[in-house]
């Protein structure tokens, strides 16, 4: 038991002592501006894990994910903006909200089996940006909604940058932690279930449709978190943040992190987002640069970077033990 626990603990107190030191060492040592990169790819961190929670572990893929970072962000903005109730209030409105919006259009688009869905939800993110232009009385149309007011508890409003960062990055941190739970549960097993191979769930009792559009909810969830926090990060919202290009771009990073664990979701955000800010004279070039890396990478390595890491990692172990001479 004894050599259980250092066997799991030591190695994961290193990983949290390094990984908290590092969150803190992030406002103290960063600018305003980086502060803000840095905000913004917390966010698109929890949109990257709605992708997981399709894909990686349901085996579903979706490109509708800006367009339900979308849905909570407006809704966010209009119970604010309209109804006047407080940023928390907005906040679980926005994650209520999207899932359940997520799970209802889950029952109609998961009828439809494997290539099927993901034309649907092709459909679906062009259907999504159609209403974010054209709705004037939810989205404001083209002109997009202005003043949203930073996030407040109680008087005090969270207008910084810092305080900012402080607002998102324990929303991450939950939403990390839950997935790790959902992961080791009885649903998180039957997602898996269907993922490698959705006929044997059946026939063990998995009920694929309920299960599938629980797992667009979940997914819905993440992404409403992440259009609430969008609105009182910005203030304003136009329909040219979520579009297609931008759902792409999500699944961009989970398939260079790696879908194996949420891990690989942290991964493939903090590349883009650093590499998005360090070749920034190529941004024009950004298209080509992301097609050519993702196709290199489904051929040298298709399971992504923490799949290659951890390959690599398990060949060597094997390979120092093969050597190790016999006591």
């Amino acid at each position: 038991m004894k050599t259980k626990m250092k066997s799991i603990s030591v190695p994961k107190i290193f990983l949290a002592g390094g990984v908290i030191l590092a969150c803190l060492a992030v406002p103290a040592l960063s600018s305003s501006y980086m502060l803000r990169v840095f905000n913004m790819a917390m966010i698109a961190y929890l949109c990257v894990l709605s992708v997981y929670v399709l894909l990686g572990m349901c085996g579903q893929n979706s490109f509708a994910q800006a367009g339900l970072w979308g849905t909570g962000a407006y809704i966010t903005a209009n119970v604010v903006l309209k109804l006047g109730c407080s940023s928390l209030t907005a906040f679980v409105i926005s994650v209520a909200g999207t899932a359940l919006f997520a799970f209802v259009l889950g029952f109609a688009f998961f009828r439809l089996r494997q290539y099927y869905f993901t034309f649907a939800s092709v459909g679906l993110m062009t259907i999504l940006n159609g209403l974010f232009m054209n709705w004037t009385e939810f989205t404001g149309g083209a002109l997009g909604l202005s003043n949203i007011p930073a996030f407040t508890i109680g008087s005090f409003s969270l207008e910084s940058e810092i305080w900012k960062y402080v607002m998102i990055l324990p929303v991450c941190v939950i939403a990390s932690l839950l997935m790790k739970v959902l992961f080791r549960s009885s649903l998180g097993r039957s997602f898996m279930a269907i993922r490698d191979n959705e006929m044997a769930a059946n026939c063990l009792g998995v009920n694929s449709l309920l299960t599938k559009s629980i797992a667009f909810a979940i997914s819905g969830a993440l992404c409403g978190a992440a259009g609430a926090l969008y609105a009182f990060l910005s203030g304003y919202l136009s329909y040219q943040s979520f579009t297609y290009q931008q759902s792409t771009m999500y699944l961009i990073m989970i398939m260079l992190g790696g879908t194996a664990s949420p891990t690989g979701a942290i991964i493939g955000t903090l590349i883009i987002s650093l590499l998005q800010e360090w070749v920034r004279p190529l941004q024009n070039y950004m298209q080509l640069i992301y097609g050519a890396g993702i196709m290199i990478l489904m051929i040298v390595q298709p399971e992504g970077i923490l799949g290659g890491g951890k390959a690599f990692y398990e060949k060597r172990i094997k390979r120092k033990k093969a050597y190790t001479p016999a006591e």
